[in-house]
């Protein structure tokens, strides 16, 4: 309670002082209250695994200050982001979603004759949405100048460091933020030959007609967070992690991460055929300290999307394809980018409500790769989509205005069959088939701001959730789920 008080008095300042500076600033709030709940049979994808049921919810709210033409600050946070009757916590991993975590707080004025976001921004957001995330967050400072129907945009980001901080042993920090701004962490290691910075570069262009647009990204990534880390204790190892896309064989060596991205997407509408369309290409590399192999990497994705609309009816096709790393090579990562949280395919496979709330796919017992494994060499399905070929037809048919239904089917295989650590002696999975999923589900609008969903998932578990154990005994997974959207 004493959290939320805090909350809303900061709030009630921030609103203070935008009245000092101007006599009627013009002040606007919006926000959403979620809840979903739902019953997850089999999440191991074994025979004979546990269920799991939950209700959950986040309440986001943004304020948006209008202090006068041209000036603007921007905030947001989200609250109560917990299942229902889970305790609060204080302090450590996760404690800032169960509480208040106050995201966003940025200013946005006119300037060099466009517009300046300088904050806490949105950022992960580009294109169709299929490799975005739109849940984040980074400290930034952006520039948009608009020429008739033509955006050009730079963009740079002091990109935050958690999962990093996570998988060195450091579970006393909370909530979002670069990794060169932890005491914590300053105080645990010593940094030698790094400039402690992970910064990611943007510059754009988007092009806007009637029935569509059309943008080009380039992108450049610099991770030089890690270092050569060392414990201020003699003898003792701080960090075990694996670089992002380097040799999962090689830990506690220092490194610093380039790579750069070009990422074209097109929307476009024409009568009742409706197309999206979006490739990413990555490439750099992972330079690591001393005499240590560096890692180039390579990789590409592409999504595809085509719908037909025909009086309340409409059907379509999707298509994603995001390249895996090939495990026997050791010097060369192929991998593409990882879907984004914000894109939801399916109600269960790379869902981001479904996962977060019910635990990733598969059996950590078969696809667990040893004590130090990472993202890179834990092959348990989440709501980040990496190494995936899915082919989905869809069908929709909106029985009224506030009625609308949707089926969808989907086949879902590996790119790549990994191996065991990543590595090419490790045990290679026996197949790349992930399964197939068939969704059914329907939406009403008790209220324009309130939506009432329910559906139903059934998950084929393909044979890639055996891992290297072909005598591993799988079974199929179904999801009962219901959610209360409320939007104002």
């Amino acid at each position: 309670m004493k959290k939320l008080l805090i909350g809303f008095l900061a709030v009630g300042l921030v609103m203070g002082f935008a009245m000092t500076a101007s006599a009627q600033p013009n002040i606007k709030a919006s926000g959403q209250l979620f809840m979903i709940g739902g019953y997850a049979d089999n999440m191991y994808l074994t025979n004979n695994a546990n269920s799991h049921s939950n209700i959950a919810n986040r309440l986001r709210m943004q304020f948006e200050i209008q202090v006068q033409e041209g000036l603007k600050l921007t905030t947001r946070f989200d609250a109560m982001e917990r299942v229902w009757g889970q305790a609060q916590v204080v302090g450590g991993e996760g404690s800032g979603e169960r509480n208040i975590s106050w995201e966003r707080a940025y200013v946005t004025f006119n300037g060099l004759y466009g517009v300046f976001d300088v904050g806490y921004k949105q950022s992960r957001v580009w294109g169709t949405c299929a490799f975005c995330d739109d849940y984040d967050s980074d400290a930034g400072i952006q520039y948009r100048y608009m020429m008739g129907p033509w955006t050009f945009g730079l963009n740079w980001d002091k990109r935050a460091n958690w999962t990093e901080l996570k998988m060195s042993g450091v579970t006393n920090l909370s909530g979002e933020g670069s990794q060169q701004s932890s005491g914590v962490r300053r105080t645990l290691n010593a940094y030698d030959g790094s400039d402690n910075d992970h910064d990611v570069y943007q510059i754009w262009a988007i092009y806007r007609w009637a029935t569509g647009q059309a943008g080009l990204r380039y992108e450049m990534e610099r991770d030089a967070s890690s270092g050569s880390p060392t414990s201020t204790t003699p003898g003792a190892a701080i960090q075990t992690a694996v670089a992002p896309y380097g040799n999962p064989a090689v830990t506690g060596v220092g490194y610093t991460i380039l790579f750069h991205e070009i990422a074209p997407y097109v929307q476009w509408i024409s009568g009742p055929f409706a197309v999206e369309a979006e490739f990413r290409y990555v490439w750099g590399k992972v330079d690591y300290d001393g005499n240590t192999a560096d890692v180039d990497r390579k990789g590409w994705d592409l999504y595809l999307m085509g719908k037909y609309t025909m009086g309340a009816f409409y059907g379509g096709l999707e298509f994603a394809y995001i390249t895996g790393d090939d495990p026997n090579t050791a010097d060369k990562n192929e991998a593409g980018q990882k879907g984004g949280g914000g894109w939801d395919p399916l109600l269960m496979f790379g869902n981001y409500w479904f996962h977060k709330h019910h635990g990733a796919f598969g059996n950590p017992t078969l696809l667990n790769t040893g004590t130090n494994a990472t993202d890179e060499t834990w092959y348990t399905q989440n709501e980040y989509e990496s190494n995936l070929m899915m082919f989905k037809p869809f069908v929709g048919w909106k029985v009224n205005p506030q009625l609308e239904i949707v089926a969808q089917y989907a086949w879902l295989k590996a790119n790549e069959k990994p191996r065991f650590g990543g590595v090419p002696t490790g045990a290679q999975f026996v197949s790349d088939d992930y399964g197939r999923e068939f969704d059914i589900y329907a939406s009403y609008k008790v209220y324009n701001n309130l939506t009432y969903t329910v559906g139903f998932g059934y998950f084929w578990t393909g044979d890639y959730f055996k891992g290297a154990t072909a005598s591993a005994d799988l079974d199929d997974s179904f999801l009962i789920m219901n959610s209360l959207n409320f939007t104002f």
